[in-house]
């Protein structure tokens, strides 16, 4: 049987977000995986060069074309560590976003005098796009990128709820299908782009988002603080289509740099 490859839609209008699309029956297609096919720079990886790479996947490395969630409280780390993972792979030439819908570009700023490495990741301030968040996102990653982090993605779903006056569902729905599309290649360089969504946890240590963001995106990552006075956190997976998710690192937080225990914990046991 032939190979059918599933052709890129370009330049497709985007619907009303109050609206629901006619069903068309004969756009719906069923496909068996010897039919698929995408290229195979898919399966090479974008490596950090630091032990985050051993859990990414088991090729070593952010795969492209996948979503990951990574959640943990307030002052986790979560934003840091993102921010120096988009840092070290921009310095390899790989393209990334830093979408902040949380910080303004002075806030922004006085983190990258903190954490100088940082001022290379090209960055989106969201807030002065309240009120056209989707046309802003869907143009901005039409340009194509290898990896998106966004955030955090409550913000995002909280701006585009404003502003269409929408629930949080159809919100939240809007944005996955964004990703899924720029996932697949569907811009205008052929990316096939990796998305890092960072996420709140409750004050009880719940993730703070829907069942189908947990279920519909490739990992669920955590990250932990050892304790409130301390400047080492920890790192793992509670789901990971790429990767063993039984790993977990530990890494520090300095006054300038983010440091990495090149050992890895098993189990709750070290391991070289």
């Amino acid at each position: 049987m032939s190979k059918l490859k599933i052709e890129k839609r370009r330049g497709r209008p985007a619907a009303n977000p109050t609206t629901t699309e006619v069903f068309n029956p004969q756009s719906v297609q069923l496909l068996r995986g010897s039919e698929l096919e995408f290229d195979n720079s898919i399966f090479e990886p974008l490596r950090t060069d630091t032990p985050i790479d051993d859990i990414l996947s088991s090729s070593r490395g952010l795969m492209p074309a996948t979503n990951m969630v990574i959640c943990g409280g307030p002052g986790s780390g979560k934003s840091t560590i993102v921010l120096d993972m988009l840092a070290r792979l921009t310095r390899q030439g790989y393209k990334c976003l830093f979408v902040s819908g949380e910080m303004d570009e002075i806030g922004h700023y006085k983190y990258c005098r903190r954490m100088p490495q940082f001022a290379c990741v090209q960055t989106l301030f969201l807030k002065n796009y309240t009120t056209q968040v989707r046309p802003t996102l869907e143009h901005v990653f039409n340009q194509g990128y290898d990896v998106i982090a966004i955030d955090s993605i409550a913000e995002v779903i909280e701006m585009y709820k404003d502003t269409y006056r929408c629930t949080e569902s159809a919100a939240e729905l809007w944005l996955l299908d964004l990703q899924s599309k720029h996932k697949k290649g569907n811009n205008d360089g052929n990316f096939y782009t990796a998305f890092i969504n960072i996420q709140q946890v409750t004050k009880s240590g719940d993730f703070a988002g829907s069942n189908r963001l947990k279920h519909m995106t490739d990992a669920m990552c955590h990250v932990e603080r050892q304790d409130k006075d301390s400047t080492t956190r920890t790192l793992g997976f509670s789901k990971n289509r790429d990767c063993d998710t039984s790993m977990s690192i530990t890494f520090n937080i300095g006054i300038n740099q983010v440091t990495y225990n090149y050992e890895m914990e098993e189990n709750g046991e070290s391991e070289d």
